[in-house]
């Protein structure tokens, strides 16, 4: 006997039915790859905090989703010149670094994506801080990295500091967003290549070795995030993650420089150049051994000769290796 068909509107109610079951499937599926906004409950216990509320001041408004939210913080945090700033926005950023940690900490280790972009470039705006804490550390980032220690104004400029715990989850919440971590790479990339720069060509002793091991210290850090990035991702997220962050590194690299002309530009660009020619395949090897492959750049730059060019390289592997080490325990 022949199957009669479905009454119209019955029809159309199971064609909307798979139609929505599809979308949900979906769904779910963009929702496991990229997140979901909600991941760490939003962002209306951060508009609530004192803190935050403090560095919005003026800027202060109700309703804001995480996206608006890290745009205002970044706007309150970030002066009109690179790299300088009031001892206001330094505060802010203390304070929003601060607040952002305790939030990162109830939710996990995650932070809302809205957040991480804006975030990741105001940290960038504060590099020779940032390079600090994550490095070796210096006496007045440690003494004054408590919460009742306000920001300060030296001889260098005005300066902000934060445990060094609270700034490596917050720098790791942050670089679960590949554009995020691609801007705190390339910010301390500049920073050591200003570090290397700075020494005399005529340097010797200390004052040739600490400035490489200081960079060695910072970026290994940050070759720490990204290990835990990749390790809690997993599956082809993890391939994702580092397929975007060479494209981010490589992407729009400026024209060379001769080292006399911009010793900063040559470091830098020589750098993002090598990791071009070596392809996606090989980034990861090749970030961990940033700080080696720029001090050999910067050593031949400066004459040296091979003795001195491979202790340099070899102390340097040595120093990256061991902070990547460190940092990995305290992100465990």
């Amino acid at each position: 006997m022949p199957r009669r068909p479905l009454p119209r509107n019955r029809h159309s109610y199971l064609l909307t039915l798979t139609a929505t079951a599809c979308a949900a499937v979906a769904g779910i599926g963009a929702w496991l790859f990229l997140g979901h906004d909600d991941e760490s409950g939003g962002c209306e216990d951060l508009l609530q905090d004192e803190r935050i509320q403090e560095a919005l001041g003026d800027s202060r408004t109700t309703g804001m989703n995480c996206s608006e939210l890290g745009s205002v913080l970044r706007e309150v945090t970030v002066g009109s010149l690179p790299g300088q700033h009031s001892l206001r926005q330094a505060q802010a950023m203390k304070d929003v670094l601060l607040a952002v940690d305790d939030e990162v900490t109830k939710a996990g280790g995650r932070l809302d994506p809205g957040m991480r972009v804006p975030l990741a470039e105001s940290l960038a705006d504060y590099a020779s801080d940032t390079g600090v804490m994550l490095g070796m550390g210096r006496a007045d980032h440690v003494v004054r990295s408590s919460a009742s220690e306000p920001a300060w104004e030296d001889e260098e400029g005005v300066h902000m500091a934060v445990p060094r715990a609270a700034l490596l989850r917050t720098v790791r919440a942050v670089s679960e967003e590949p554009k995020a971590f691609v801007v705190l790479r390339l910010a301390a990339t500049r920073h050591a290549a200003e570090e290397l720069a700075a020494v005399e060509r005529d340097a010797t002793g200390a004052e040739l070795a600490a400035p490489p091991a200081r960079t060695a210290h910072t970026l290994g850090a940050l070759d720490a995030v990204a290990k835990d990035v990749r390790e809690n991702l997993g599956g082809g997220r993890t391939a994702e993650w580092e397929r975007e962050v060479f494209q981010g590194l490589t992407k729009r690299i400026p024209e060379p420089s001769s080292y006399d002309e911009d010793p900063v530009n040559h470091l830098v660009v020589s750098w993002r150049r090598a990791l071009l020619t070596k392809g996606a395949e090989g980034s990861r090897t090749l970030l961990e051994r940033q700080s080696a492959d720029m001090v050999d750049v910067w050593s031949r730059a400066l004459g040296l000769d091979g003795k001195v060019r491979r202790s340099l390289r070899h102390d340097t592997l040595n120093s990256s290796s061991a902070a990547r080490g460190n940092a990995g325990r305290e992100l465990d």
